[in-house]
């Protein structure tokens, strides 16, 4: 399944030592598989990289059946393992990464790493409007054919990927933790759904836990492999200024939605738009697609006629959404004929569910 050089970058990588470190290592030998056949003939050449304790564990663990076991374990659980030497390595993170993850561990559909992508990035305490703004953009955006990139976080990144998931698009996301640990623990089924719809990927090794460092180095990972990135919400101190500024060391576009001047939660977004040139005021999606010389979809709405109790629940949800269980207080509607008309509505592209039992209207 994996070739010698494919195994020894995946047995380098398992080590608790930093990306730049193993790709100095793996920079140290002309071919990957000398390693781990060359370890311990280099080892003065690996100590001014690394310090003597990890070098004597790396030591330990030089033979086969350490790597088969880490092999097996990954085939167990799913999980694929792309390595700098793949055929199908994202070219985007050699190009613009200085310490490219020497593997990528993946589960779903890795093509999408050939898509025009967008990141889409924010505050993970995001406000009413953070989350129009991140809904419009994520929507708009994937019905124009873009990939949406995000990190699965609590907030402007759960939306994004759920917005792109509705409108089944594609999208990516990029995690601080192993593939086997789900941080935030609530977002599972979001989870399982880009797994089975998307791509997930994490250059870090099963089991690793999400620690806090992690995430400003899956930042470059989001960075690098997106063709623009795209800050909707964020304050001050958010990681998503990490993200922002890593894409304007890298050249890339870099898109911010400006905010209100009294919103804490804008306040790095409206920064970024005052500090850089580089950086696009965006307040429509034209605003992006006209960088790619991409002319905007018009998606056109599906003309149905609706009778007196469809047009009752569109009125209802009209309001903003609603829980099925409200939906049924004020329809007073039976809930097995209710599901049918929702199901129908659905279809028409009028309205549309979303997490936790919710309906409301389908935006424009």
């Amino acid at each position: 399944m994996y070739n010698n050089d494919e195994r020894a970058l995946i047995w380098l990588n398992n080590f608790n030592i930093s990306a730049k470190k193993k790709y100095l290592i793996y920079n140290l030998f002309q071919e990957p598989s000398e390693i781990v056949k060359e370890f311990k003939n280099c080892k003065d050449e690996i100590l001014e990289i690394i310090d003597i304790a990890t070098y004597n564990k790396m030591a330990l663990l030089l033979d086969d059946s350490f790597t088969d076991k880490l092999i097996n374990d990954l085939m167990i659980k799913g999980v694929g393992a792309l390595t700098l030497i793949s055929d199908n390595y994202p070219k985007k993170l050699e190009d613009y990464l200085d310490d490219p993850p020497i593997v990528l561990y993946y589960k779903g559909n890795i093509e999408l790493l050939d898509k025009l992508a967008i990141a889409i990035v924010g505050a993970r305490k995001v406000t009413r409007y953070g989350k129009d703004v991140t809904e419009k953009f994520a929507r708009e955006l994937s019905l124009n054919g873009f990939c949406i990139i995000s990190g699965l976080a609590r907030g402007v990144d759960t939306v994004a990927h759920t917005e792109c998931l509705l409108n089944e698009g594609d999208t990516i996301a990029v995690l601080g933790s192993g593939l086997d640990v789900i941080y935030p623990k609530e977002n599972k089924d979001l989870f399982k759904e880009i797994e089975s719809k998307g791509l997930i990927l994490s250059e870090y090794p099963l089991g690793t836990e999400p620690f806090s460092y992690n995430f400003p180095q899956r930042n470059r990972i989001i960075s690098g492999l997106s063709d623009g990135v795209l800050v909707t919400e964020a304050g001050q101190k958010s990681g998503s200024i990490i993200t922002a500024n890593l894409a304007l060391d890298m050249g890339k576009e870099l898109y911010a939605v400006p905010g209100s001047i009294f919103s804490e939660q804008s306040q790095g977004t409206n920064d970024l738009i005052k500090a850089s040139n580089n950086v696009m005021m965006t307040t429509c999606v034209n605003d992006i697609l006209t960088n790619y010389n991409i002319k905007q979809r018009d998606v056109a709405k599906s003309a149905i006629q609706l009778d007196f109790i469809e047009q009752s629940i569109v009125n209802e949800l009209a309001g903003g959404k609603l829980h099925i269980e409200e939906i049924i207080s004020k329809t007073n509607i039976e809930i097995g004929t209710l599901f049918t008309i929702l199901q129908s509505l659905m279809a028409a592209k009028i309205i549309r569910k979303v997490p936790g039992n919710f309906y409301e209207l389908q935006p424009n």
